[in-house]
């Protein structure tokens, strides 16, 4: 954390938008380190009204969001097509509707804490034309079981020992529309299978990201998942958290020994 706030401390701040997030941040790393917070939360920053259900996950979405904006692109339109699967708190929603006030937004999120804190957000800061679905996308409409990851994140598996979800048929979802300016799948650990399944469907997509995750105990496919990219005319770029001395510090975190951020743009 604080590597990272060094490294924001020596970026050129060009943007109006990036300097004005920074000192945001900083307000609400002070204001999160304190230990007898309850959660939910409430505080304004960047003159939105958010509802925070966990802190640190917060400061992790508000800077990769906000401050480093890798959510950001271009878009012809003023009210391009947005959809949005592993929305959480609503963090990458509000920034969409912070650049793109008129985007119509299809937000997806699983577990049903977090998707309450979410639909506050949207409603307290009075935000049109955003639908939400308190559902995991998958390749079929079944239901499957989640682990919630005591509502900071969670993901999709296959026993009976955690909540059952509603699923949405993401490939059936995407058929309705005929252009698709960004697609996210933030689905931890369910890209790869969905990715797959939408394969035909990519033809509309123009902007696609993609956090790609590998579990420690399954053969990573890291290369199946660009190659999908390559087959449908996406160009790539692969971004990632660095860890100091990687053959010696094998750190698995949440079952995950490699997480990274594929950003994928149609030639």
């Amino acid at each position: 954390m604080f590597n990272k706030l060094l490294r924001q401390s020596l970026k050129p701040l060009t943007r109006v938008l990036h300097e004005k997030a920074y000192k945001e941040w900083l307000r609400l790393f002070d204001l999160f380190k304190n230990p007898n917070i309850s959660y939910p939360y409430r505080v304004k920053a960047m003159q939105i009204d958010w509802e925070v259900h966990h802190g640190d996950a917060f400061l992790n979405q508000f800077e990769s969001i906000f401050i480093d904006q890798i959510y950001e692109f271009e878009c012809a339109s003023k009210c391009p097509v947005i959809i949005d699967c592993g929305a959480n708190m609503g963090t990458s929603v509000l920034y969409f509707k912070h650049l793109f006030p008129e985007a119509k937004l299809f937000a997806f999120e699983p577990d049903k804490a977090i998707f309450e804190v979410l639909q506050r957000n949207i409603t307290t800061n009075k935000l049109l034309d955003v639908k939400l679905y308190n559902k995991a996308v998958w390749i079929d409409n079944k239901n499957m079981f989640f682990d919630s990851n005591n509502a900071q994140s969670g993901k999709l598996i296959l026993t009976a020992n955690e909540v059952e979800v509603q699923c949405v048929w993401l490939k059936e979802f995407l058929q309705d529309f005929e252009s698709i300016d960004f697609l996210k799948l933030d689905i931890e650990g369910a890209e790869l299978p969905v990715l797959q399944d939408i394969s035909t469907e990519l033809k509309k997509v123009k902007h696609l990201f993609i956090e790609y995750h590998s579990a420690a105990n399954k053969v990573q496919e890291l290369s199946t998942l660009l190659s999908i990219l390559e087959q449908e005319g996406f160009r790539y770029y692969v971004g990632g958290s660095s860890k100091k001395s990687p053959f010696i510090n094998k750190v698995i975190e949440e079952g995950m020994d490699l997480t990274l951020d594929i950003f994928a743009t149609k030639n």
